[in-house]
């Protein structure tokens, strides 16, 4: 029975890879979900923020540095968009991340080449190979911007619920903004950033609470915060009430934010079916096949070696 000991130590130790691999979903979920019975700790922005200075980060940006300098166009508008709606708007961090990018692509390049005198085709799998090696930050920063957006979706009505009770005591909409984003900067940190960086423009460089607002959904990329930014600026040009376009944003966006857990619920099904193919029908099939799988091992295994006897005396 030895055997059977066997699968089920790999069994475990293949479930506990799972677990350890899955360990930042569960805590993404957990953040997402659960009840919050004290203010979040603010967490700081980090356009505000350089990049550590260790050795690898001080690597990419003296590399990153040379390489907009020697090619200024090789940062794309589908890049910058991501640095900018993940939060990565400075310049360190903008050559950071080209350093990433000229690093791996120059490391897969020297491995081919390397390669090249015992496998001929890895000459071949070079241009793909550096090529992928380019684009791979890419996808990693497209994540981290995702993420933010939800996170962002996700504080946006508990935002415009205080916005709509400010604008119901008779509170001007920059009032009412500059005081929301300071009350709710431990709850909705990043949203509560945002908004401060809106006032500041307003203030220090005298731009216009309309023109403010589309470089705040701008940089956010969120498509409700746009919207939200178009009928605030509405209703503050024709002296309305915006509480009502308010409400009305609010509603929608709960809306959206429910239809999307309705659609993340349906795919729980389709996205159990390889866990319980891989680690719940081994323990099922296991002890019901197992002792069958011995019976004919053992009824087969006498009648086996007969056979390898007479084929050795007929030789």
């Amino acid at each position: 029975m030895w055997y059977l000991v066997i699968i089920v130590l790999l069994f475990i130790t293949v479930l506990g890879a799972a677990l350890l691999a899955a360990q930042p979903y569960f805590t993404q979920y957990v953040e997402s979900y659960a009840v919050r019975t004290r203010p979040r700790k603010a967490v700081a922005e980090l356009s505000t923020i350089q990049p550590h200075d260790s050795n690898i980060l001080l690597l990419c940006k003296s590399v990153g540095g040379l390489a907009l300098r020697i090619l200024p166009g090789i940062v794309d508008k589908r890049t910058q968009e991501l640095l900018t709606v993940a939060n990565y708007r400075s310049e360190a961090h903008l050559a950071t991340y080209i350093g990433i990018r000229t690093l791996l692509a120059g490391a897969s390049l020297v491995f081919s080449l390397l390669s090249a005198p015992s496998n001929p085709t890895a000459l071949l799998l070079c241009p793909p190979a550096v090529f992928m090696s380019w684009l791979l930050p890419n996808f990693l920063l497209a994540g981290r911007a995702k993420k933010r957006q939800s996170q962002i979706l996700r504080e946006l009505p508990v935002l415009i619920d205080l916005l709509i009770v400010c604008a119901q005591a008779g509170v001007a909409l920059m009032s009412s903004l500059d005081k929301v984003s300071r009350e709710t900067v431990d709850t909705c940190p990043v949203i509560a950033a945002e908004v401060q960086q809106l006032i500041q423009e307003v203030k220090v460089f005298a731009q216009s609470a309309g023109t403010a607002f589309r470089n705040m959904a701008d940089r956010c990329g969120v498509d409700e915060l746009t919207s939200l930014a178009g009928a605030l600026v509405a209703a503050e040009q024709k002296g309305a009430d915006i509480s009502f376009p308010l409400k009305q944003q609010s509603s929608a966006i709960r809306d959206r934010l429910k239809r999307k857990k309705e659609e993340e619920s349906a795919k729980v099904p389709v996205k159990m079916v390889p866990v319980i193919m891989l680690f719940v029908m081994p323990l099922i099939l296991a002890p019901m096949l197992g002792p069958a799988v011995v019976v004919i091992a053992e009824s087969i295994g006498p009648i086996l070696a007969t056979q390898e006897k007479r084929s050795v005396n007929n030789h």
